[in-house]
C-alpha cells in the first residue's frame, strides 16, 4: 500500500492560498481564497449541506476547507477520515456560482491535500470521472456502510468511485 498521510494534519498544515479565476462563458471574475474551515463557519456549512442533500454524519471544522469570494463562503469540500479510507465528501458550491469551476477547484484542492488514494460515495458520478474518479467494485468496509447507509437517501444511484494519485 502506498504512503496514506493524516488527512487532518494536511488540512491543519496549509495556509489558505489565492486564486484567480476568469470564467470565459460567464464574463465573471473571480478572486478566491481557499482556507481551512473554523467554527464559525460550521453553520453556514451544515445548513448548505442540508439544503444540498449531502452528508451530514460527524461534521467537525478541521476536515473541511471553504472558498471564499471576498467575504463571501461561496464552496466547501470536506476530507473525512474512517480507520480504512479517507473520503472526499460533502462538496457544496452555491446555486448561483455553479457552473464557474468552484467545484473543480475544491476537488483539486482536497485531492492535492489528501492520501494517495481518496474515496468517494457519489449519485453524480459522471461529475467526478472526469476528475479521476474510477467506479470500484471492490471498496474498503467503511465506504460499503456507508452506501448501504445513504443508498435509500440520494437522488440517484449511490455508487462508491476511488481517485489514486499519479506516483
Amino acid at each position: 500500500m502506498r504512503n496514506q498521510r493524516d488527512p487532518e494534519s494536511a488540512i491543519r498544515n496549509l495556509k489558505p492560498c489565492g486564486f484567480s479565476i476568469r470564467n470565459p462563458q460567464s464574463e465573471i471574475n473571480m478572486s478566491l481564497t481557499i482556507r481551512n474551515a473554523t467554527n464559525p463557519d460550521m453553520p453556514a456549512i451544515v445548513r448548505m449541506i442540508g439544503e444540498f442533500h449531502l452528508d451530514y454524519e460527524n461534521l467537525q471544522p478541521e476536515q473541511f476547507i471553504v472558498v471564499e469570494d471576498g467575504e463571501l463562503m461561496v464552496g466547501f469540500g470536506r476530507l473525512k477520515p474512517y480507520p480504512d479510507a479517507t473520503e472526499l465528501g460533502c462538496v457544496g458550491v452555491l446555486h448561483e456560482r455553479r457552473k464557474q469551476g468552484i467545484g473543480k477547484l475544491i476537488v483539486d484542492e482536497l485531492i492535492r491535500r489528501g492520501p494517495s488514494t481518496i474515496w468517494i460515495t457519489t449519485d453524480l458520478p459522471d461529475y467526478f470521472r472526469p476528475l479521476g474518479f474510477k467506479e470500484a467494485n471492490h471498496v474498503p468496509g467503511s465506504i460499503r456502510k456507508k452506501l448501504d447507509r445513504f443508498r435509500d437517501f440520494a437522488r440517484g444511484k449511490i455508487v462508491g468511485m476511488r481517485y489514486d494519485k499519479p506516483v
